[in-house]
């Protein structure tokens, strides 16, 4: 785990114990502080035993506590004079160096998001798609973003999609969904008030859910898909974030036109509705 350290901890806290989530969190709200910190200063900054800081590294695959300061401290140690203006951007960096990284953190990006999410977790949600009666993608700010992206594109193949506008005014048109509909709720962080009360009111009421980003709750959504991107310690916008979520809802539509029989026709037709207009 000690490529994209930060990223990687990020998304595997919904599989951790209590200790292990507490130890994570730690390091994930402050990674500067924590690799100035010994194993028991953490320990009790956590309040969990030293041996727990020492079994949480070797289960992320560092020998001990020292070998994880190493790689934190190489992800997030930088020149004192260069002001961190992105995650992994700094203010002395030239417009090629911006570029590079930019453009690698979006790779990235989507290379870890695929690895993360396994055929059968894609096909089943793909499944979800094709079977809803309505559609109701929920996000809030960046998220909302990808919602309506991939809300316009269901929608050019017959999905009655619901998806942008007031989140309260989202949330009511849940309330008249049955389990033949479907919640699509997207939050890279799954803390997101507005997505947690939509996912437990689906479950509440037998409304399938498709989950895109970290989700920590339980009982978890029907079918979750993971987003990775390395933007956890500063962000000046969620550029890798939305480049992961929208790596996944683009691949989804596409495994969902790939299913359909009049693929060619329909999008001849919506190109032939739009030239009219031109």
């Amino acid at each position: 785990m000690d490529k994209n350290l930060i990223a990687s901890l990020n998304n595997a806290l919904g599989g951790m114990s209590a200790n292990e989530r507490a130890i994570a969190e730690v390091i994930l709200d402050a990674p500067r502080e924590v690799v100035g910190l010994s194993s028991q200063a953490l320990a009790e900054r956590c309040k969990v035993s030293q041996s727990s800081i020492i079994k949480f590294c070797q289960k992320i695959g560092f020998p001990g506590f020292p070998a994880l300061k190493i790689a934190l401290s190489a992800e997030t140690a930088r020149s004192e004079n260069a002001e961190q203006i992105h995650a992994g951007i700094f203010s002395d960096d030239s417009l090629g160096a911006v570029a590079r990284k930019l453009y690698a953190s979006k790779i990235a990006a989507l290379s870890e998001t695929m690895k993360a999410n396994p055929n059968a977790v894609l096909d089943a949600a793909v499944n979800q798609i094709s079977a809803a009666n309505r559609i109701l993608i929920l996000g809030v700010g960046g998220s909302a973003l990808v919602a309506q992206d991939l809300s316009s594109k269901l929608a050019k193949f017959g999905k009655a999609v619901i998806a942008g506008g007031d989140s309260h005014i989202q949330l009511a048109n849940l309330a008249s969904f049955t389990p033949n509909d479907l919640l699509i709720s997207i939050s890279y962080s799954g803390t997101t008030r507005e997505v947690q009360v939509a996912v437990d009111f689906a479950q509440e009421h037998g409304i399938p859910v498709l989950h895109i980003g970290a989700y920590h709750q339980t009982p978890p959504p029907d079918v979750v898909l993971q987003c990775v991107a390395d933007e956890n310690v500063v962000r000046s916008s969620s550029i890798a974030t939305r480049t992961a979520q929208m790596g996944i809802t683009d691949l989804l539509f596409v495994l969902f036109v790939q299913g359909q029989g009049d693929v060619a026709q329909r999008i001849s037709d919506s190109h032939g509705l739009v030239r009219k207009i031109r």
